[in-house]
């Protein structure tokens, strides 16, 4: 299992889950370019096709041929993009099933923070990022989850990644993954849409950005998808919840109202707070560099059990 976090967080969102899963799953995860331990060169243009072709090489490097995409957020536009090389035969690995969190996957439904639209402006963006501070980040996070705000120990992990090599202050370049959709969101649609896998949508209703108005929109052009609607949860669904759910058989089966429930693919631990995140950063073995096709150092590792 591949698992894909998102925009401005790193692969510690999956921490809950991973360790449950690596019972009986080989399980993946990394940080994108920018993100939490990967490195976060100052001046580089970061691109959704440089990060499809990171995750493309750690695959190759792990000798893996066949992958269960979980992916939320940024990374599901990532996960777009390696279903697009898919379709085209141009993709180096097999991908068995997807699972998608909240994440854009209709753009036209798209509902940006206010944050984001400052972000991507020049000048303006640069100048908010340089401004981005814990209290700042935190308040913006806790709009967006739902019933589920962060407690002070998960939001001190989050902030130790993210502030890594003064990575908070990135964030205007991290973002212009947002012009990059307003150019491809069709393609990326299309690929997603063409999918002929499994398919499960896991979606915190309460989330302003890419709630359940982006939900509704994805079932018309998702029919064949086993969709997990959860009523009070905002934009991190993997982190809200600790009960296990197991999908319906049968294509287009539906669960629209399960309050705690998320797939069997991204089922949550069992009642335990996951490690920290310096703990968890110690944990990652092997660890692993990977080079993109660019030449820009990317660290990736597998999650190991808390």
């Amino acid at each position: 299992m591949l698992l894909l976090h998102g925009f401005p967080t790193w692969s510690y969102d999956y921490a809950a889950v991973a360790a449950d899963l690596a019972q009986d799953h080989q399980v993946v995860t990394l940080d994108f370019l920018g993100y939490g331990a990967s490195d976060k060169p100052r001046k580089h243009s970061y691109s959704v096709p440089e990060s499809a072709d990171v995750v493309e090489a750690m695959v190759s490097v792990l000798g893996l041929d066949r992958l269960h995409l979980v992916m939320h957020d940024y990374g599901g536009i990532v996960g777009q993009e390696l279903l697009d090389r898919h379709r085209r035969g141009a993709l180096e690995f097999g991908i068995a099933a997807v699972t998608v969190l909240n994440c854009v996957i209709v753009y036209s439904a798209y509902r940006p923070a206010r944050v984001q639209k400052l972000l991507i402006m020049p000048v303006v963006g640069r100048l908010v990022a340089a401004r981005n501070t814990a209290g700042r980040l935190r308040a913006g996070l806790d709009r967006v989850r739902g019933n589920a705000k962060l407690t002070d120990s998960e939001f001190e992990n989050l902030w130790f990644g993210i502030t890594r090599q003064h990575g908070h202050t990135l964030a205007h370049r991290l973002i212009r993954y947002n012009a990059e959709r307003e150019l491809h969101y069709r393609r990326w649609e299309a690929a997603l849409q063409a999918w002929q896998g499994p398919l499960s949508l896991v979606w915190g209703q309460a989330d302003p950005v890419s709630g359940h108005h982006v939900l509704e929109r994805a079932r018309e052009v998702l029919p064949q998808a086993i969709v997990v609607a959860l009523d009070g949860v905002g934009h991190f669904p993997s982190r809200s919840l600790r009960k296990q759910w197991h999908p319906p058989s049968g294509r287009g089966a539906d669960a629209t109202r399960l309050r705690h429930g998320v797939p069997h693919a991204i089922r949550a631990m069992r009642e335990c707070a996951p490690p920290s995140a310096d703990t968890l950063l110690a944990r990652r073995q092997p660890h692993r560099v990977i080079e993109s096709p660019r030449h820009r150092v990317h660290r990736c590792v597998r999650v190991q059990s808390c």
